[in-house]
């Protein structure tokens, strides 16, 4: 018996270091660093919800899907999927763009896992633009570190092709003025179809200096950080509880639309006690690239035990 196990556990490495090889051929920090710098770009003004900037923050996003070999949904036109948002002080009713594309499923292609983040932002500071300052939040953490994730898993899980379930990949708009773009998608899907929903929002500081790891926040927490580090080689416990409990922070991002579904996780590494948070100070230099790669590459890897 003790043979068996050993050639078990080696087979088993084997498996799990070429899987990683495998991440490290995809996900790259080239590749992170493009996105982030497009979309936290000057002239992106902030990517706030319906404005000309954030379609084409959209459109960006578009060609980097296409790119990564995600399909368009049916129904929806092209990788643009619009809906509508009625503001409190106006009668007419602005458009709003989410971008999605999808995986086939190869066994049970009827049932979907999410995979989303986050592409708006908080636009500009009119009162600081008035003296020809620098008045874009840019929000290179949030959320452009997020959705540079979510193209790089795109193209990880495109290339891997062993996707039990349909993945779907959604830059939701509309997050920072009430979680908009994705409580319409979550009214237009039945919730029974949907095996999973994970979220990433803010992933592109650490917590600390000290404390370099991915914040994993779910209905079973425990369980599902447990499963997600057994996943990931060489590190281990990189995926953590919440730091934060008393901001609340699972019902503040997306993944919060589809609170029914079973399995709905949200990964972070940051919290309102961020230094740049919301401030016309989150651009692109503020990023520790060397991290959010090992997010990216962490998160590949673990997030089979929702796909397989």
């Amino acid at each position: 018996m003790r043979t068996t196990f050993s050639i078990f556990y080696i087979l088993l490495s084997i498996t799990t270091r070429s899987q990683t090889t495998f991440a490290d051929s995809i996900i790259t920090k080239a590749s992170l660093q493009f996105t982030i710098s497009a979309l936290a770009h000057d002239s992106m003004k902030g990517r706030l919800t319906a404005t000309p900037e954030s379609k084409n923050a959209a459109n960006f996003i578009a060609q980097r899907f296409k790119m990564a070999g995600l399909n368009p949904l049916a129904g929806n036109d092209k990788y643009f999927a619009w809906y509508p948002i009625i503001p409190e002080s106006e009668s007419q009713t602005a458009i709003a763009i989410n971008v999605m594309g999808a995986v086939k499923g190869t066994i049970s292609p009827d049932t979907c896992v999410i995979f989303c983040a986050h592409y708006d932002h908080i636009g500009i500071n009119p009162a600081v633009s008035i003296f020809g300052k620098d008045s874009v939040f840019n929000g290179a953490n949030d959320n452009a570190s997020g959705v540079a994730l979510l193209i790089e898993l795109a193209k990880y899980y495109a290339a891997l092709k062993i996707n039990r379930y349909t993945l779907i990949f959604i830059a939701f708009s509309g997050e920072e003025i009430g979680l908009l773009g994705s409580a319409y998608t979550a009214s237009k899907i039945n919730h029974s179809y949907i095996h999973a929903v994970v979220n990433f929002d803010m992933v592109g500081r650490s917590i600390n200096r000290n404390n370099k790891k991915c914040m994993v926040i779910a209905k079973r927490s425990k369980r599902v950080i447990k499963k997600l580090n057994a996943e990931i080689y060489p590190q281990k416990e990189f995926f953590i509880p919440d730091m934060f409990p008393a901001q609340d922070l699972f019902t503040r991002s997306d993944q919060y639309s589809f609170s029914d579904v079973e399995n709905n996780v949200f990964f972070t590494t940051s919290s309102a006690l961020d230094n740049y948070y919301h401030t016309l100070e989150d651009e692109f230099s503020t990023i520790d690239f060397d991290f959010l790669l090992l997010v990216a590459k962490n998160a590949a890897q673990a997030c089979k035990i929702f796909t397989k």
